[in-house]
Parts: C-alpha cells; structure tokens; sequence
C-alpha cells in the first residue's frame, strides 16, 4: 500500500510533533507547517491525501487559507482538507460548515483517538 501523505499544519510545536509523531509511525508520509503562509503554500501546490489544518495560524487562519484557495485559479486539488480546532462550536466552527468542510475538535481526543480519527478518512 502506498503511504498516504498527509500535511500537518499546527502552529504548537508541542502539538505539532506529537501527531507528527504519531501518524509516522502509522506509517503516513507526513509534512508540516507552522503558520498560515507557509500552509498556503504547501497547500496550493496540491497531491496531498489530507490536510489537517488548524484554524488559529500566524499570518492566515485556517479559514483564510480555505477562502484563498477557493479564488486561486492556480491552486492544484487536494483529497481532502480537515480542520483541527480547540472550538467546537462559534462563529468558526459554523463557518467551516458553510463553507463545505470537517471539522476536528482536537483537544477532545487522546492520541489513539486522534490516530483512528485520521486513518477513518481513508477508508
């Protein structure tokens, strides 16, 4: 089975290497990103199996990147883009909603959790 590859974006860099670390040994090709501009980026260059993306970044939130996206008609295709967020409902996470896309309360799970969570978007 190819390794799925996955972008990682998550602005603590204690979160950040815990489920970097975690979906690795899952096997998954994982890349990641530490603030809005450089998730763009990495983003608009497409071939990602998944995204999960925070929603408070340095630089663009989460949605902000989404939004952008959208408008870029350069922007290449992703499978699949989740957000990670602390909120679980608001102003955010009923945007997220509208704008079509998932939404991941991550401070509500331990990391088995978090890891069938991720490997349940690929089945």
């Amino acid at each position: 089975m190819d390794s799925k590859r996955i972008l990682l974006v998550e602005d603590d860099e204690l979160l950040q290497k815990l489920y970097s670390d975690l979906l690795i040994g899952e096997q998954f090709t994982v890349e990641t990103a530490s603030d809005g501009k450089t998730a763009y980026e990495k983003i608009k260059s497409g071939g990602w199996d998944l995204v999960l993306l925070d929603i408070v970044l340095p630089e663009l939130s989460g949605l902000d990147i989404v939004k952008k996206l959208k408008e870029d008609k350069d922007a290449k295709a992703n499978k699949k883009i989740i957000f990670l967020t602390n909120l679980d409902s608001g102003s955010d996470s009923t945007e997220i909603q509208k704008l079509g896309y998932e939404y991941v309360v991550k401070s509500n799970l331990a990391p088995d959790q978090f890891v069938n969570k991720v490997k349940s978007y690929f089945q």
